[in-house]
């Protein structure tokens, strides 16, 4: 049957095509934005410079005392010989400071040559090792010997 005219209710296609517009809208939106999320989760994060000019200000000489003015000395003249080259610091250096050099890049040295043997073993476990791949010949070897065992497989199974 059909239905009586008077039950007959005309439905403007104007209101579901929107309809249909904005869940499609809406599939796009969720779309992108977990798009956007899942990118922003592999992002790098910002780096923030730090200065230490607020946290250690300087005094002024005539503030110090006569153990910091000492120390201020020290650390200056211990930057200006750790930035020498050994031949340099061989050549112009002596007794303590000589010493002091030499004692801080034995250190400096032995501590790289650790580093590169720890770097050495955490390559080796964290890349496999890597297989050859096969050539084209050892494949059709390897399809040969598998055709012969279920053969032989077969052959044992029937007697």
């Amino acid at each position: 049957g059909t239905f009586p005219q008077s039950l007959h209710i005309d439905v403007p296609f104007s209101g579901l095509g929107q309809r249909k517009t904005q869940k499609n809208t809406m599939k796009v939106v969720a779309l992108l934005s977990t798009m956007l999320v899942g990118a922003s989760a592999f992002g790098v994060a910002p780096h923030t410079a730090r200065f230490n000019t607020a946290l250690r200000p300087a005094l002024p000489e005539e503030d110090m005392s006569a153990d910091q003015l000492e120390i201020q000395k020290i650390s200056q003249k211990w930057g200006e010989v750790r930035m020498l080259s050994r031949e340099e610091a061989e050549k112009t250096l002596d007794g303590d400071w000589l010493e002091a050099y030499n004692r801080f890049y034995e250190k400096y040295d032995d501590d790289m040559e650790r580093m590169e043997e720890i770097a050495t073993k955490v390559e080796k476990m964290i890349t496999p090792p890597q297989i050859e791949k096969k050539s084209k010949n050892q494949k059709k070897r390897d399809a040969y010997a598998r055709k012969v065992a279920i053969e032989a497989a077969r052959a044992k199974a029937q007697v």
